[in-house]
């Protein structure tokens, strides 16, 4: 009776695993990448939309070398980052996090290129057997690399003690794709391809999540329902679909959600504080876009704080900001930059680091879906939402505040 009974539930496990794993998608990686040597690591993670927080997958490491190869299994399709490591040295600068790519079951995605410029390897296999993708994505990477030797230029002037020259490659690296032609050509493939796709594909679904947190809201539901019926129902179609959702809930006009905060001073502060008065919330850091903004929003708050304006700061971390300051060289070459960051760290209102040990300030982020900076969130006195997003939403408060607290905003 024992040895049956055992031999019965081992075959019911095996049934129910087997089960389970039937639900699970099969995928196969591999790659001819000259330079990879034996040992060196490639670490995949998933990427968690909407809000590009990254989890670990799985690692391969180097056995051949030259060449990779892994096969895998995942609960649904998925997309990932690859971060390369290798054994001895570091890898190349480049200009973005790692090496994206969407997988999906049943797929065998190649890679091809250099340990040199991993990152920027031609993809094979899936989705990427698309001719019209491949040419756009090939255009992506070609401008990638080249802004990637602006950084590149710009951490070697800095290693020479040569401020000047690479705060000159920063900023070409931040204007890169303003000034570059090829940008143009490749906004034009961008849109040839989806308008080549008038029902979309999981590369323009999976890309476009992220945006619903800044577009209008008829845009993105208008790009939901010209979705063909097999990639709404897919797994991406439904993060898309529940982030629309959740962004419902942040129009304008909508109730703003609470939140509870602690100051760099350590004040407490919540949602009821604000109550009759409008708060505007300004999400800020070292970026191209707050150093322009910057001053404006500083303008602005001066014309109205009397009126009874408040204001509230979000940053990552305001020591970060002063020890570049405190290292810029006090001469003509950094000027500019010396005077934004000064203007910056002398802001005359409460400020909130969200990336510190106190997890109620990081959740604000979270719960107003701010991804990037310079973001605003402007709370009417009713506790309704009154304006959220990017530098537009700026623009929206100053006639707003214009409107209700009298007087001409500043230009």
């Amino acid at each position: 009776m024992y040895r049956s009974f055992g031999i019965f539930g081992l075959s019911a496990a095996l049934f129910v695993a087997a089960a389970s794993c039937s639900r699970m998608q099969s995928f196969e990686l591999s790659g001819r990448i000259d330079g990879l040597q034996v040992g060196d690591t490639l670490r995949f993670e998933r990427v968690l939309l909407p809000e590009w927080n990254y989890e670990p997958a799985f690692d391969v490491v180097v056995g051949e070398a030259g060449a990779f190869a892994y096969r895998g299994e995942q609960a649904h399709d998925g997309y990932y980052s690859m971060t390369y490591h290798p054994k001895s040295g570091r890898a190349a600068d480049a200009d973005r996090r790692g090496k994206s790519m969407i997988v999906t079951g049943g797929d065998r995605i190649t890679l091809t290129g250099t340990a040199e410029a991993i990152y920027y390897c031609t993809l094979g296999g899936g989705i990427y057997d698309d001719p019209a993708l491949s040419e756009l994505l090939y255009v992506a990477d070609s401008l990638g690399r080249i802004r990637s030797g602006y950084s590149e230029n710009a951490r070697a002037a800095f290693a020479r003690g040569d401020q000047a020259e690479g705060r000159r490659w920063n900023e070409l690296f931040n204007r890169f794709y303003a000034d570059d032609p090829g940008a143009a050509r490749k906004r034009a493939l961008n849109e040839n391809y989806r308008k080549g796709h008038p029902q979309g594909t999981l590369y323009l679904l999976v890309d476009r999540i992220p945006t619903v947190a800044y577009r209008p809201l008829a845009e993105s539901r208008a790009f939901y329902e010209s979705l063909s019926e097999e990639l709404k129902s897919s797994y991406f179609g439904g993060v898309y679909a529940d982030f629309l959702q959740r962004m419902e809930s942040l129009a304008v006009g909508q109730p703003a959600p609470d939140f509870s905060l602690v100051t760099t001073r350590g004040e407490a502060i919540s949602k009821a504080d604000f109550a009759g008065g409008y708060v505007l919330f300004y999400h800020w850091g070292m970026c191209p876009g707050s150093i322009w903004i910057d001053g404006q929003v500083r303008d602005l708050y001066a014309a109205y704080k009397d009126r009874g304006l408040r204001m509230v700061g979000l940053t990552e971390s305001v020591d970060t900001i002063r020890r570049v300051y405190e290292g810029l060289p006090d001469d003509e070459s950094a000027a500019g930059m010396r005077s934004a960051l000064a203007g910056m760290l002398a802001h005359g209102w409460p400020e909130i680091e969200v990336e510190i040990d106190r997890p109620e300030n990081g959740r604000m982020l979270e719960r107003y879906a701010i991804e990037g900076w310079p973001a605003f969130v402007l709370i009417a006195p009713d506790g309704t939402i009154a304006a959220r997003g990017y530098t537009e939403a700026f623009f929206s408060a100053k006639e707003i505040l214009a409107g209700a607290l009298g007087g001409t905003h500043p230009e």
